[in-house]
């Protein structure tokens, strides 16, 4: 038996959970006090790495019994998707938060101190940097500005695996257009294994979703932040989690929105609006895989809603076959692929 540690660390909370083949045995959500918070995040790693080791110990569980660790990435250099080792020159471009500061990169740097403590293998597969964009849609009308690849790496690579298995066919046989809708609202091309283009979900390029803003007429975005004195970082922070439907309806409770749906007018059109944004990418996508597209297949929280499911249908079933793989699957996921790496039956990629 094979037991597995995962981490995946938030801006409030940390979540880990124990895996025995694949069993999930241990789920626990930290949530820190602002006690935690109010630290920097680099002084939050030894403090978070002796909470969660403390909690794992009062699940009746010893570090010493761990065999592989496995970790949600964080902000990288652009990177192939696969599953690499979490080695010291990964954890040293965390720490430094040379590529961004978010608290996922909290999840590596644990993951990494833990290992070295307890001598237990390090692994993190497809962090949200995943690039394998075609260089043709990487330009923009300003040489100066390149498109980047941040999206929903983990879980949409992981729900084009659950569909090619359950058709009998290799994740690199098959062209399926992936849509993670959740706070952020990414889509994204497979092309026989890789993402040949996606939108960057973290700051809302795309449909507006939960929280996100979605893509902005450039003129309007600029005279909003020049009429409101906005500075860029405050934007970031609105673009990124203060609009959407967020913003029309100050919840992020996709249950409360949708049951008002058929009565409520300005429920209606703004989920409409979404929709329609949702769908016009995925024909994005359809188009630059040239219309070979073996299935659409769509997960994350917000795919629970069978009527909002229903909505998008109506616009893109003639596109192709469609799947619905709702929530996330980043815990048993990181998990799967630890293990497969620790018993080399998958390749395993070095950080450099």
């Amino acid at each position: 038996m094979t037991t597995a540690l995962v981490l995946n660390l938030g801006s409030t909370s940390s979540k880990y959970a124990i895996f025995e083949d694949n069993q999930c045995v241990a789920n626990q959500n930290i949530n820190h006090t602002e006690t935690v918070l109010n630290q920097p995040l680099l002084q939050q790693e030894t403090l978070r790495q002796q909470i969660i080791e403390a909690e794992i110990e009062l699940q009746g569980y010893q570090l010493h019994q761990i065999d592989v660790i496995a970790c949600r990435g964080g902000l990288l250099k652009p990177l192939e998707g696969g599953t690499y080792s979490v080695n010291e020159v990964m954890y040293e471009d965390l720490k430094s938060f040379k590529y961004g500061a978010h608290a996922s990169n909290l999840s590596a740097m644990i993951g990494y101190q833990l290992g070295q403590k307890y001598a237990i293998p390090v692994f993190t597969t497809d962090p949200v940097v995943v690039d394998e964009l075609l260089d043709e849609v990487r330009h923009t009308g300003i040489p100066s500005i390149q498109r980047r690849s941040v999206f929903h790496a983990l879980n949409q690579k992981a729900m084009a695996r659950r569909y090619a298995t359950s058709v009998n066919k290799p994740y690199e046989a098959l062209n399926v257009i992936v849509i993670h809708m959740g706070g952020g609202i990414s889509i994204g091309a497979h092309e026989k294994g890789r993402v040949i283009d996606v939108n960057e979900a973290l700051y809302g390029e795309g449909p507006f979703a939960m929280d996100r803003s979605g893509s902005i007429p450039n003129d309007l975005l600029v005279e909003y932040m020049e009429t409101h004195q906005v500075s860029a970082e405050e934007m970031k922070v609105q673009l990124s989690r203060e609009s959407g439907l967020k913003a029309y309806f100050h919840t992020s409770d996709l249950r409360t929105i949708m049951a008002n749906y058929e009565q409520d007018a300005k429920v209606k059109l703004i989920i409409d609006t979404m929709v329609i944004q949702i769908a016009k990418v995925i024909g994005e996508r359809a188009a630059i895989l040239k219309g070979n597209v073996d299935q659409i297949i769509f997960t994350g929280g917000m795919s629970h809603s069978d009527k909002l499911m229903e909505c998008i249908t109506n616009y893109v079933e003639w596109i192709a076959p469609i799947s619905v793989f709702p929530g996330e699957h980043e815990l048993i996921t990181l998990a799967e692929r630890a293990q497969l790496a620790l018993n080399q039956q998958i390749k395993i990629q070095i950080y450099q």
